[in-house]
């Protein structure tokens, strides 16, 4: 049999395998949808950034996080500045917003970080859907379309 044709044959059987279910020895990845224990009471620093199907290039990860209480009262930094506001989560995911408990500090830097922060900023205010993946320690949050979409990795308080 030609390369071509093994390679052919070997793509198929990793196709066939993920239909059927059968390990092939990569981890699943499964995603639950987010509710107040899940999601607060952890600390998460950004991992990815995208709006409108665009990742949004951020300097300093570090820079951004995202942390609330069982009360759904939520703080972070946004690279230059902090956050707070308020939301709430329901057992399916859905995260609802208390629009007018949402602020931010006012400090100026450079305009490429305040673009990151500003990006950052209007895409948390966008989000209404939370799910965690990797056991827990990744955190998503994103709007319904999936235009919006963030993730964050759990770190340690």
């Amino acid at each position: 049999m030609s390369k071509f044709g093994l390679l052919w044959l070997a793509g198929l059987t990793l196709v066939i395998a993920g239909c059927l279910n059968l390990d092939t020895g990569q981890p699943q990845v499964v995603q639950t949808a987010g509710s107040l224990n899940s999601v607060c009471g952890n600390q998460w620093q950004l991992r990815r950034l995208r709006v409108n199907g665009a990742v949004v290039p951020i300097e300093d990860p570090s820079a951004f996080t995202f942390l609330c209480n069982p009360e759904g009262d939520v703080v972070g930094k946004s690279g230059i500045n902090t956050y707070g506001g308020n939301l709430q989560i329901t057992d399916n995911g859905l995260m609802l917003w208390d629009t007018s408990s949402f602020a931010s500090t006012k400090m100026a830097g450079p305009p490429l970080l305040m673009d990151q922060e500003n990006a950052y900023l209007r895409a948390l205010a966008g989000t209404r859907q939370a799910f965690t993946k990797s056991g827990g320690d990744r955190l998503i949050l994103r709007d319904p379309s999936g235009d919006i979409y963030i993730e964050y990795i759990r770190v340690a308080p």
